[in-house]
């Protein structure tokens, strides 16, 4: 997933995945002098539930005293908050839900961040109960013919990903935090349950619990089944990053937002 000299952007959120993630490799990146590490955060403008995260990860990050902050918005980016157009109805008359419009226009601008930060990489702290719930997701959907989830890509346009918790269950994760002394949000976003996320998680959970290791299982087998995508990957007609159509689902949503697409370099 990482090389020697990689400058890694590790995407943080400011709940304890994010942070614990940041920590491991701040720690392991010390021992490779050639590479760096910088967080990147983004604020989707959701009351409460963000603002909490991003003390969090804004006093974590200066206790650590060595690691760079590069912060972005969607009020930045795109001019408005995720808060705003689920208020004034706009996301309803999308034919959206707001977990979608922040899920798109969230890596969207992770980009971006890792883009102005001079990352190579892009690091987030999806864990395997991540993973398998977004397998299961995109299978429901009728979604297979993609790469496994956190290894990296090399794309001309977009910062490579990379899922170092991939195999690393949420509830090692929580116990990591908690010995640690990472912060734990109190605050719950508002909008997780509209989501199908949350339902698949729910199930999921319920599931592992009563049948221990179903979530290492559930990797192998949807990985095995996964089919090598023969999508030809064209650039974006209004913001030029890769996609398998003319126009690629950030943009497609801003449009149904009635919000221009943003150029990537316009922003980088």
């Amino acid at each position: 997933m990482l090389r020697y000299d990689d400058r890694i952007a590790v995407a943080v959120s400011g709940g304890k995945d994010s942070l614990a993630l940041l920590k491991v490799l701040a720690k392991i990146e010390r021992r490779f002098p050639a590479s760096s590490v910088v967080a990147v955060t983004v604020d989707e403008g959701i009351s409460v539930y963000r603002d909490e995260a991003i003390r969090h990860a804004e006093d974590f990050i200066s206790k650590m005293g060595c690691v760079d902050h590069v912060k972005v918005s969607f009020k930045e980016l795109f001019g408005f908050t995720l808060d705003d157009v689920v208020k004034s109805g706009e996301v309803d008359r999308a034919g959206v839900k707001p977990c979608t419009v922040c899920g798109v226009l969230r890596r969207r601008a992770l980009d971006i961040a890792a883009r102005r930060a001079g990352a190579t990489v892009l690091a987030t702290a999806h864990t395997l109960d991540d993973v398998v719930q977004t397998y299961l997701m995109n299978m429901l959907r009728g979604d297979v013919d993609k790469q496994p989830f956190g290894t990296r890509a090399e794309l001309e346009g977009l910062v490579p990903r990379v899922a170092p918790f991939k195999l690393t269950p949420e509830v090692e994760v929580v116990m990591y935090a908690y010995l640690h002394g990472i912060p734990f949000q109190s605050h719950v976003c508002p909008y997780a349950r509209t989501s199908m996320r949350d339902m698949i998680r729910n199930f999921l959970t319920e599931y592992e619990e009563a049948y221990p290791g179903t979530l290492y299982t559930a990797l192998m087998s949807f990985e095995k089944l996964m089919k090598p995508s023969t999508a030809v990957l064209q650039k974006c007609e209004a913001c030029g990053v890769p996609t398998s159509r003319k126009v690629c689902r950030a943009c497609e949503i801003l449009s149904c937002l009635g919000v221009e697409g943003v150029p990537v370099r316009k922003n980088a």
